[in-house]
């Protein structure tokens, strides 16, 4: 696939002209492929030692950029970049699904892109664990078939330590909790997402809660306890319902989840709950050749919340539905 990125643009915008600005430059050419097995390593490896030192849920203090499922769209997240800013001056905080397939081909461009600039500003690309990032579900994708004919398979068991290390969650400015929508929010608290010990291997089909439920010294029935459904209004889902719960349970305000592909397609984000405090969004401009309403989440400082589009040129979606501020 054709990765259309400028490489000198990607200098320009702040990568240092060195080792890492030489494999981008590469990399905006032909993608993954081409690049060699030793540097691939070096950079998986890199990051998989940032990784080592990040908190399973990240704290994140000022302005940042919430970027939901991109679905293998590099140029969304080309636009993204140019738009809002490089991630030398902003902070961007990513809700995982960084693999894709298309047409029964995985796609790894996007997750190596961000990789790489994660070599270069760690503290800018925050990197969640989403659905695909679990060595079962990215094998079955079609990455290890991909890394044991392009590179070698010894590559996989680095690409694995990474998704062991990636964070479960973050959390912004202590209002807003931003995770996969594959993380299960059913029990427990923030605390309990914060007490998780990495390397840990989650599936999404198990979910976080099988993991929690193995230590047992942490949990006591009390964090256990859900609150009950019929507190929620009627026609909210239960996965809505189980959000809500966390963020009380949490003492939490927002939670901002990522978006499948048939809701991309549809409309790019969705605010649910009764005081609109679970949103949902993808970034995604483009899906495998369909034109979908991407959008990116910009969290201040002060606690508001707004959605912009991915895409500058499409409409800006009606953002009062999500607007929050702690001081009013």
């Amino acid at each position: 696939m054709d990765v259309k990125l400028r490489a000198q643009s990607l200098i320009e915008f702040g990568l240092p002209r060195n080792w890492i600005a030489l494999v981008v430059e590469r990399f905006a050419q032909g993608g993954i492929t081409s690049l060699t097995s030793n540097e691939l390593y070096m950079i998986v490896k890199r990051v998989c030692n940032i990784l080592r030192t990040e908190a399973s849920v990240i704290d994140v203090r000022g302005d940042c950029r919430v970027v939901g499922s991109l679905h293998g769209s590099i140029e969304s997240l080309q636009a993204i970049f140019r738009t809002y800013g490089w991630p030398s001056d902003v902070c961007y905080v990513f809700l995982g699904d960084y693999l894709a397939t298309i047409d029964d081909k995985i796609q790894t461009n996007v997750f190596v892109l961000l990789l790489i600039f994660k070599v270069v500003y760690p503290k800018h690309i925050l990197l969640l664990r989403g659905a695909s990032e679990c060595e079962h579900c990215a094998a079955d994708m079609g990455l290890l078939d991909l890394l044991t004919t392009s590179f070698t398979a010894s590559l996989y068991r680095e690409f694995k330590s990474v998704f062991k290390y990636l964070p479960l969650a973050a959390r912004a400015n202590g209002i807003h909790l931003m995770c996969n929508a594959s993380l299960s929010l059913k029990r427990g608290n923030l605390l309990d997402l914060e007490q998780v010990v990495r390397p840990c291997t989650i599936c999404h089909r198990d979910g976080i809660m099988r993991l929690l439920a193995r230590q047992p010294s942490r949990l006591g029935d009390h964090t256990l306890q859900a609150d009950p459904l019929e507190d929620f209004d009627e026609g909210e889902t239960e996965d809505v319902c189980e959000a809500i719960s966390f963020m009380k349970r949490s003492n939490m305000k927002i939670c901002v989840r990522n978006e499948g592909i048939e809701q991309s397609l549809a409309g790019g984000y969705n605010v649910e709950g009764r005081q609109c405090n679970v949103i949902s969004i993808a970034s995604a401009s483009n899906i495998r050749g369909q034109p979908c309403r991407g959008v990116v989440l910009a969290v201040h400082r002060n606690g508001a919340s707004t959605l912009h589009p991915t895409d500058p040129k499409a409409a800006k979606p009606d953002v009062r539905l999500i607007m929050y501020c702690p001081n009013k």
